[in-house]
């Protein structure tokens, strides 16, 4: 047994090693072609452990061309192989594959019938190993491996820099696998180099297969393979379209094949400057916040518009658009906003209702007076912040004969009267200053910090203004009205005790004749019999009256 021949059946194992994971390993690029490589690769490494442990030179000779099968397989199917995991799918597809098994057995036939024609091996050298003279055949073959092998290499590294880590590790552990049996394959052909007096190809197999092994267990060769991108590019849902500045179509994806303007025939082509994609050719979109959209109006639908510039892969000015279908985002929105507009009208519309009913709650329907009820809420802050200094006045005021004005001209005429003396009294009011109605004809107002002569004033101003309104249904009758005053704390430091003392004073002012203002403290001048017994009695009948005739 020759010294190489162990060594030769070591490498052959490993290649059947290889084989099997290679069989066991999921689909994957480039899967199928490593394969047929490697057993191709064991068979001619069989065909010169045949030849080495051989004895008759014819034997020897049989085996030499025999190996032509493998010596031409190896180098075709691994280039093939190699660019398919590079990501050119095409070389691996039924056609280029029969060609190579074809290219193949036509060499290893040529080999088997070279005794005829000589196109291989013209003459034997040295008879023990045996090394012969070649004829143009051999040349040709070689050479055309020589270049698989050299086109392989350099498109495969063309793609490095696009790889990611893993993919770029497992392209490199494949270039080690390709170029050490090569080189040695080019230095015995080329230069005579000789490993145990032989071809040292064989041999150099050792490193394709421990490189192969090693993509296998680190570098998840055949596990993680990369994904050709040209299969990505056809099925992806977006649509994606190349374009140069002119418009012109250099690619587009199947799903680009359905926009408006487009079809298989598109690539190649200009677009017309109105096409809804031009204006993205030269937009600079990465200054923009949000992603810009396009509408096709003809498919009724909305796209979500990416914009990547070509200049890092040596394609200065062009641009790939990727479109994504937004329709029933932009739908949805639309409805969404939509349905929240229909929602703030709906608020603001409950937030007017709610406003009328705050209106309705403490205003009067009628003069727009705050009512009663809300003057027990707003007036006993003011009452207790009254003073001597800085006393409040409160005025119950009382129309004078309003039950004839109803009576003789109708309770229309009545609630205008109303209106407009509620109208005077708004209109006076200063800052703080307060006025209600608060029943009937009755009115009270609420004056901070106004002392005596001030609220006189004010009644005084209001008397005046009310008299001289002349209402066309009244004709000249004037109106006029009668005025209690309390200050507080003088009267009192609750609204219940100033009201009462008002009370008492616009009962004076009525008994006095009316259209007068009386403050209460002064309400018993005049009077026969003044003291606290009669200021009780009066007290008491002005609880006690009923206001509607007064």
């Amino acid at each position: 047994m020759s010294f190489s021949t162990p060594i030769l059946l070591v490498i052959a194992m490993l290649a059947i090693l290889v084989v099997g994971r290679i069989i066991t390993s999921p689909e994957a690029p480039g899967r199928i072609a490593f394969g047929l490589a490697a057993v191709a690769s064991i068979w001619w490494i069989a065909m010169v452990v045949l030849r080495l442990n051989s004895v008759e030179l014819s034997d020897k000779i049989l085996f030499s061309r025999l190996a032509w099968f493998g010596i031409i397989a190896t180098p075709l199917f691994w280039s093939a192989g190699f660019l398919d995991h590079a990501g050119f799918s095409q070389v691996t597809r039924r056609l280029p594959i029969t060609i190579i098994l074809s290219i193949s057995a036509l060499a290893g036939l040529a080999a088997l019938t070279d005794g005829y024609h000589h196109w291989i091996y013209t003459g034997v050298i040295n008879e023990t190993r045996p090394t012969f003279s070649h004829g143009w055949l051999f040349y040709v073959l070689l050479g055309g491996m020589y270049l698989c092998m050299l086109l392989a290499c350099l498109m495969s590294i063309s793609q490095l820099k696009r790889a990611s880590r893993l993919h770029r590790r497992q392209m490199i552990a494949l270039l080690v696998a390709t170029c050490v049996p090569w080189a040695c394959n080019a230095a015995f052909n080329l230069f005579g180099f000789r490993l145990f007096d032989d071809d040292p190809t064989p041999f150099a197999f050792s490193a394709t297969v421990l490189a192969v092994l090693f993509a296998q267990h680190r570098g998840k060769l055949f596990i993680a393979p990369p994904i050709a991108r040209d299969i990505i590019f056809s099925i992806l849902p977006d649509p994606i379209v190349v374009l140069e500045p002119s418009g012109l179509v250099l690619e587009t994806n199947p799903a680009a094949e359905k926009l408006t303007g487009f079809s298989r025939e598109t690539v190649g082509t200009k677009l017309p400057p109105s096409h809804p994609l031009m204006d993205f050719v030269a937009r600079d979109t990465t200054s923009e916040t949000g992603k810009p959209t396009v509408r096709f109006d003809a498919m009724q639908k909305i796209f979500e518009v990416s914009v990547q510039p070509l200049e890092h892969w040596g394609r200065r000015g062009n641009v790939m658009i990727v479109l994504r279908d937004v329709t029933a985002r932009e739908a949805a929105q639309k409805s969404l906003s939509d349905a929240g507009q229909a929602l703030k009208l709906r608020l603001e519309e409950n937030l007017r209702l709610q406003e009328q009913l705050e209106q309705q709650a403490f205003h009067d329907h009628l003069t727009g007076l705050f009512n009663r009820r809300h003057a027990s809420t707003v007036i006993p802050p003011v009452i207790s912040g009254a003073s001597e200094d800085a006393p409040v006045s409160l005025i119950v005021v009382d129309l004078d004969y309003f039950k004839q004005v109803n009576d003789r001209y109708g309770h229309d005429v009545g609630d205008k009267v109303l209106s407009t003396f509620a109208r005077i009294l708004s209109d006076s009011l200063q800052g703080g200053e307060m006025a209600f109605r608060y029943g009937g004809e009755e009115f009270l107002v609420v004056l901070p910090a106004t002392n005596r002569a001030s609220a006189l004033e004010r009644c005084a101003r209001w008397r005046h203004d009310l008299a001289t309104h002349r209402f066309v249904e009244l004709k000249d009758v004037a109106l006029s009205f009668s005025a209690g005053i309390a200050l507080a704390p003088e009267a009192g430091t609750s609204l219940t005790e100033c009201t009462k003392a008002a009370d008492v004073a616009l009962y004076r002012a009525k008994i006095s004749g009316r259209n007068t203002d009386i403050v209460w403290g002064e309400h018993l001048d005049g009077m026969v019999g003044d003291g606290p017994a009669e200021n009780g009695k009066a007290g008491d009948r002005r609880a006690n009256r009923g206001r509607a005739g007064l």
